[in-house]
């Protein structure tokens, strides 16, 4: 789970750059984002959430985010590290920032102190730190920062349905292009908010974004689920198919391919019907009729119409 929020707001920040340092360091300049990759002297080098190069007040700087999800005792110290090796490698000033999206136990505090035992400083980090549930939903709408939009379900008071179409409205206005990754992010963002337990708001969800599919079908992020579902099936079925023989291998492959990416789209759009999915995926042997299946339930409007599907009661 806290991959999928690490993933969501890594996709954010890099779909709207500009909005967040706005949000961030009110009159810095977005200059670009960096590698977050940071040299470090054992093996392995550590990586940092988002480093992003920019100007303030006519000086090069770095800001540093790191988002979580889950509790993490030593964060103060990470931000440290990644402070301090950050500012060695890029060679300037770096402003540290952590966005707790959660409540998850005690989050850190600023500044980090690290006295000698007579009373002397011997290192100081102030960082700033966000508790997204702790600010008001219409403190961030007030920024009038599109980017954002997709945080309003996490903030104090957003977990509702009303705020939610306050997104897909503030992201599809009229005569405006709409931002087709910002609204899938916002699909997602919205749904890890509302959580497992809340069924009926996720299935009002569903309902709600099934009705954006014309548009969500163009995003990347769409399409990454297709690309993923089919590359870790080939790769499998591959590997499997080897075992039988080149010529049946090949065709293996291509099943599995095809049944692993209608399970990935099944799990994705509609989880319920993930056992169903199964049964059919094992059911069909027929790479083209498997292929058909996969475009029906990625463009299903609702879980119905998907069901029907599955159950092969309208013709894929």
């Amino acid at each position: 789970m806290a991959k999928r929020w690490d993933r969501s707001m890594k996709r954010l920040f890099k779909e709207a750059p500009e909005d967040f340092v706005e949000w961030l360091l009110p009159g810095a300049r977005f200059i670009s984002i960096v590698s977050p990759e940071l040299d470090c002297d054992e093996s392995e080098a550590i990586y940092s959430d988002m480093l992003v190069e920019v100007t303030l007040n006519g000086v090069r700087a770095l800001l540093h985010i790191e988002f979580q999800s889950s509790r993490d005792s030593q964060m103060a110290e990470r931000l440290w590290e990644y402070n301090l090796k950050a500012t060695r490698q890029y060679a300037c000033p770096v402003w540290s920032v952590v966005i707790y999206l959660k409540r998850d136990g005690k989050a850190a505090k600023s500044p980090l102190m690290r006295e000698f035992p007579v009373d002397r400083a011997v290192h100081r980090l102030e960082f700033e730190v966000i508790k997204l549930w702790e600010i008001q939903t219409h403190e961030l709408k007030q920024k009038v920062l599109p980017g954002l939009l997709p945080l309003l379900p996490l903030t104090k008071g957003g977990t509702r349905r009303e705020i939610v179409e306050e997104v897909i409205g503030g992201l599809t206005l009229p005569g405006v292009e709409p931002n087709r990754e910002l609204l899938t992010l916002a699909y997602g963002l919205a749904s890890l908010a509302f959580g497992k337990r809340n069924q009926a708001d996720q299935e009002w969800l569903k309902r709600r974004f099934a009705m954006l599919d014309d548009i969500l079908l163009e995003t990347p992020a769409f399409q990454d689920i297709m690309r993923r579902g089919h590359e870790e099936g080939l790769k499998e079925g591959l590997k499997e198919g080897l075992k039988e023989g080149l010529k049946e291998g090949l065709k293996e492959g291509q099943l599995e391919a095809f049944r692993r990416t209608l399970l990935h789209i099944a799990e994705v759009r509609f989880p319920e019907l993930t056992q169903l999915a199964k049964r059919k995926a094992v059911i069909l042997d027929d790479p083209e009729e498997l292929d058909g299946l996969i475009i029906k339930i990625g463009i299903a409007r609702d879980i119905d119409e998907a069901r029907r599907y599955l159950l092969g009661e309208e013709k894929v």
